[in-house]
């Protein structure tokens, strides 16, 4: 009895020496949303205990059968990282020892998105956990062009550097939907896997009334919704011919008297050059007259 009494104090001085305690590891229940191009943290912590080693441990990141980022020998070991993540991941080395395993991931885009999995041995055991990854962007401020048609008017409305693909909406007078009479385009950026969105309205009855238009990133919480307001000028067009004849009829007094007075001038000056001339004959006649008296 005594040596069984001996066995079970060695035991429990043994189990309190080295804090053991069973390997647990913590990452997000759910799918986190990073921003594109900026650092996103993947977090993943697990317990220490006293008799905690370096030496021991092992961290890898993984997506799918990719590597990610590898830990071990008290090192970073990227021998067999995947070229994607090449000079974009790090780990929080100083703060390992208080169970910090989150791996820093830089610049990400929509080709980091995924399923990640944090791995963990250590001394107290192993064990592995994982967690989904999205990538999103918002989408800027829409730019509206109009045209003038024939029979109409056509709106398009362009947005570009979100994603993932965004909901659009179109209502009238803010309340029917109209986004079945409308066009729409989406294209993807094949190098930064962002999105360009035009879409466009052709309406062939302009009355005044307002138009809305609704831009949805629901994976950021994005919505953008702009108000078109729309006025039509039938009643200037129409108007407009009769204050044309208008003016016209105000300038006829005007160009009357103008022409009477140019008349007036031409009279005159012909007049006076009837006299001038007169004068002069009248001159000349009485000069060769006095010649000849002279004469004779």
């Amino acid at each position: 009895m005594n040596r069984n009494l001996l066995a079970s104090c060695l035991s429990l001085l043994l189990f309190e020496a080295y804090g053991f305690v069973e390997l647990e590891i913590t990452v997000p229940s759910g799918t986190i949303i990073g921003s594109y191009g900026q650092v996103l943290i993947l977090p993943c912590t697990f317990q220490v205990g006293g008799s905690w080693d370096l030496r021991s441990t092992v961290i890898t990141w993984q997506r799918g059968l990719d590597v990610v980022h590898s830990f071990y020998y008290s090192r970073d070991q990227l021998d067999r990282q995947n070229p994607l993540y090449a000079k974009r991941t790090s780990l929080f080395n100083r703060e390992m020892a208080r169970g910090n395993a989150s791996l820093r991931l830089d610049g990400v885009t929509p080709k980091d998105a995924g399923v990640y999995t944090c791995s963990i041995s250590t001394n107290f055991g192993s064990r592995k956990k994982s967690f989904g990854v999205n990538i999103a962007a918002f989408y800027s401020e829409p730019r509206l062009q109009f045209s003038v048609l024939n029979d109409g008017v056509n709106l398009l409305v362009t947005s570009e550097g979100g994603h993932p693909s965004p909901t659009l909406q179109w209502l009238i007078e803010n309340s029917e939907d109209i986004t079945n009479q409308t066009q729409t385009h989406l294209m993807q950026d094949t190098h930064t896997g962002l999105y360009s969105v035009s879409s466009w309205i052709n309406l062939t009855e302009v009355t005044n009334s307002s138009l809305t238009f609704i831009l949805s990133n629901n994976l950021l919480g994005q919505n953008i919704r702009r108000e078109i307001q729309l006025s039509s000028d039938k009643r200037e067009k129409q108007t407009e011919p009769a204050q044309r004849c208008q003016g016209c009829f105000s300038l006829i007094p005007f160009i009357l008297l103008m022409f009477v007075l140019i008349i007036m001038v031409l009279v005159f000056a012909v007049r006076r050059n009837l006299t001038k001339q007169n004068s002069f004959n009248k001159k000349q006649h009485m000069d060769q007259t006095q010649a000849l008296n002279g004469t004779v």
